[in-house]
């Protein structure tokens, strides 16, 4: 094993000093300050991401490509040292103060963001600016500006190849997944023409009549398409598309077209660079904040799903005893006083417990819902017989609310559906008509129209904003006037759901003054699957 690690680490070896060496002669060909500085530095990226991803042990490979290509670029032999010894510094010193913070390669976190541009990007970076000037004058390296001048050119350079280049690696390393999804393959390509032929024409005025060129010049058309690429394909699409951008951006700078380009070619790339740095950051935040996000609604709904399942099964038992204490207080003898109130205790046990279960059951739901494990089970049933058992079992609720449910059943009405699922929301329909219908009659009908059922359930209480009609049905969302009643916020968002995976739709209609209609509309077949 030791030999077949050894010609492991070889290979990495070999093919960081490749890389490095290629990028680097690449990067110099962009109008590099006495033959050794420029703004267009990929190899610091390349550096920091080997040595994240697969040791700090590989800096050799840095340190011998860095001086080699120095070396060849015609600095003197002490000149490429000491610039071979800076660059293999920043990487060493920027990928050891990410492994000591924690730095997640993904790059998911805000805090990783904040790591590869503080300790990477800014820090790290300065030794290697610094080394290369010392380099400079030690070599006698004549340079055409002035050496803070000189310094910046480097310092940005090697910034831009840690933001740019390094997030790409580390992204698309860390996570190599491929999407199986062809629908995601085309947005995927239509995102990369759309972003290429943006950039063409901002950054090199390319591909545009006079009149869109000049619309384009003032604005920043790859911003909204480097926000679709953070909202749809996360942190490696973001990485990916900001280092199109900037390939695309550095070439029209060189070129003398697109952004600044009235300015001298050096300033060019330097202004075009800080231009892409600012915007590298802010879109590696915002799809950081977006990654976290994501992350806190897994978390939340693995919880909601692991706790309502651990408390399915306690439940279940305590409504087991519930209804043997019940049976045992049926056969006391009847006048006993004591008898009655344990009758009546265990009675209204039995009916919290059964409340509890409901909520536990709607969390199940909302679990399902999220993990797409919804299963409908179909048959042929009336409907007009399970909203007549419905209403038997709420009958009692609305009289204690002062309300009384009106049936109005024009025919038959026969369909295949899940009964079990319908039952659930023609229930949690009529529950809420019942704790908002202010004692008002509520009036439930079902009658065949268009070929579809339409059920409506209209109680005359309280109205629901216009605003708000969207919004109570999603889930855990609750109007402000639901303060002084139960529930969690899931009865309407579970009811929609169950509505459109039978072909069908959830809809209401309020008037503050003249009470609610929820209309729940279903083909007479629920569509198999």
């Amino acid at each position: 094993m030791s030999g077949r690690r050894a010609l492991v680490r070889a290979v990495e070896l070999a093919a960081l000093f490749g890389a490095y060496f290629i990028t680097a002669r690449v990067g110099l060909s962009f109008n590099a300050i006495g033959g050794i500085a420029t703004t267009v530095w990929p190899p610091t990226g390349i550096a920091l991401g080997a040595l994240i991803l697969r040791g700090i042990g590989l800096w050799p490979a840095v340190t011998v490509a860095a001086f080699v290509v120095n070396l060849t670029a015609g600095a003197p032999l002490w000149s490429a040292a000491i610039i071979a010894l800076g660059n293999t510094a920043e990487a060493v010193v920027g990928a050891s103060l990410l492994r000591r913070y924690g730095f997640e390669s993904r790059i998911e976190r805000l805090r990783d963001v904040l790591l590869l541009v503080g300790p990477a990007a800014l820090l790290s970076t300065g030794i290697g600016a610094t080394l290369g000037a010392l380099g400079a004058i030690a070599g006698r390296v004549p340079i055409s500006t002035s050496l803070p001048e000189f310094w910046i050119v480097w310092w940005v350079g090697d910034c831009l190849g840690d933001l740019l280049v390094a997030s790409v690696i580390l992204t698309w390393v860390s996570a190599p997944r491929i999407s199986r999804r062809p629908l995601r393959w085309v947005e995927a390509a239509a995102l990369a023409v759309v972003l290429t032929l943006a950039s063409l024409v901002f950054f090199r005025h390319q591909l545009a009549w006079n009149t869109v060129r000049g619309f384009l010049r003032g604005t920043y058309p790859i911003v909204p398409l480097l926000i679709w690429a953070a909202l749809r394909f996360e942190q490696r699409g973001t990485t990916a598309c900001l280092l199109l951008a900037s390939a695309l951006a550095v070439s029209g700078a060189a070129s003398g077209n697109g952004l600044f380009s009235t300015e001298p070619l050096s300033d060019r790339l330097l202004l075009t660079q800080c231009y892409m740095a600012v915007t590298a950051v802010s879109m590696l935040i915002l799809a950081a904040a977006l990654a976290e996000r994501r992350a806190a609604i897994q978390a939340r709904d693995e919880f909601i799903s692991i706790a309502s399942h651990e408390l399915k099964t306690p439940l279940t038992a305590l409504k087991l005893r519930l209804g043997s204490a019940m049976r045992l207080g049926d056969r006391l003898p009847p006048g006993d006083g004591e008898a009655e109130k344990l009758t009546r205790a265990l009675a209204a046990s039995s009916s919290t417990a059964d409340r509890l279960g409901s909520l536990v059951d709607d969390l199940l739901d909302a679990s399902r819902l999220t993990a797409g494990r919804l299963v409908l089970h179909l048959e042929r049933f009336d409907i007009g017989d399970l909203l007549r058992e419905v209403v038997a079992r709420l009958r009692e609720q609305a009289a204690e609310a002062g309300s009384n449910i009106e049936i109005t059943l024009a025919a038959p009405v026969v369909g295949v559906w899940d009964r079990t699922r319908i039952e659930q929301v023609v229930t949690n329909l009529l529950s809420n008509a019942i704790k908002y219908g202010l004692g008002k009659p509520i009036a439930l009908s079902a009658q065949v129209a268009g070929g579809r059922l339409r059920l409506c359930v209209h109680d005359a209480g309280l109205g629901i904003p216009r605003a708000d009609h969207s919004r109570i049905f999603q889930a855990f969302e609750r109007l402000p006037t639901a303060e002084r009643v139960g529930g969690l916020g899931l009865g309407l968002y579970i009811g929609r759901q169950i509505a459109v995976a039978h072909g069908g739709a959830l809809t209401v209609e309020s008037d503050p003054a003249g009470g609610t209609i929820f209309t729940l509309e279903l083909p007479l077949e629920a569509p198999a699957g």
